[in-house]
């Protein structure tokens, strides 16, 4: 038998307050608990901790020659718990995250800092591709990443679907037709993301399937630097729908291609899921009608 924490309190309880039945109530437990739990250890140890005077309880030597180490512990058990709980109601703690898409991870992040003001958040720009191998090495607790479908050996939330479409400076002529063929992008100089990029990697798959060679001319880490390039003319883009702002000043032309759709998702190790922060993470999603 090990000494266990609830054998301490009792201990302590009983010593500090001179009663079995007092403790007990102050334990929120009955008194026959308190009274096993200080036999069961005296029966293991073959030590008597506490004499019984009628309903007067008072500590033996051995009892009082242990009492102050058992207060430490028992004090420092509290700090630990108060830590711990401070952890499961978001009051402390840290958050490692990862996302792939700025337009729409920041506005989960934000409801979340807005509820949890005091919980310190590490945060990473990254292809989908490059944030799954850190989540599976527990190196990020929990990432946004573009898919085509729900990933395995993740828990998963879907945020929202897209079309991946070409985005163009207004007034190209890809704006006027409103539709384009996939032989109309193969005579385009195109700026994509990394190669990591999940949707960079669907788009292409895409255009293999449709049997098109594509030009790409730069791949750029950032939607900013894409934005900056289709906007001095350097070529054409290939994004999301919705990572396209009213502030880019550009505009987005979908390709003739049904089955050029993406989705979005929250992503957690699925033994991760429960824990408090990476859980009011998943809720802070705002369901899509």
């Amino acid at each position: 038998m090990k000494l266990s924490i609830n054998q301490m309190r009792a201990v302590e309880a009983v010593v500090r307050t001179g009663s079995f039945s007092a403790a007990a109530k102050e334990l929120g437990i009955s008194q026959p608990s308190v009274s096993n739990h200080l036999s069961a250890l005296e029966k293991h140890y073959h030590t008597l901790l506490i004499h019984r005077n009628g309903r007067q309880a008072e500590p033996t030597a051995t009892c009082r020659e242990i009492l102050s180490r058992i207060r430490s512990v028992l004090a420092m058990t509290d700090e630990i718990e108060l830590a711990l709980e401070g952890r499961r109601r978001l009051q402390v703690g840290s958050l490692r995250l990862g996302y792939s898409t700025y337009q729409f991870a920041m506005p989960i992040l934000s409801r979340f800092m807005q509820g949890f003001p005091d919980v310190d958040i590490e945060a990473r720009d990254m292809a989908s591709n490059d944030l799954i191998p850190l989540l599976l090495d527990g190196k990020l607790d929990v990432i946004f990443i573009t898919a085509k479908a729900q990933p395995d050996v993740m828990h998963t939330l879907k945020i929202r679907t897209e079309r991946i479409v070409l985005v163009v400076p207004k007034g190209h002529p890809f704006e006027m037709k409103g539709l384009v063929s996939w032989q109309d992008v193969a005579t385009q100089s195109l700026v994509q993301r990394e190669t990591s990029s999940g949707t960079r990697s669907l788009f292409e798959q895409a255009a293999a399937k449709a049997g098109v060679t594509l030009n790409t001319v730069l791949a750029l880490g950032s939607w900013g630097a894409i934005v900056s390039t289709i906007q001095s003319g350097m070529g054409i883009g290939v994004a999301m729908e919705g990572e396209v702002l009213p502030s880019n000043d550009l505009v987005t032309v979908p390709v003739d291609d049904d089955d050029l759709t993406v989705s979005h998702y929250l992503a957690c190790l699925p033994e991760m899921q429960h824990v408090a922060a990476i859980d009011a993470m998943f809720k802070a999603v705002e369901p899509r009608g």
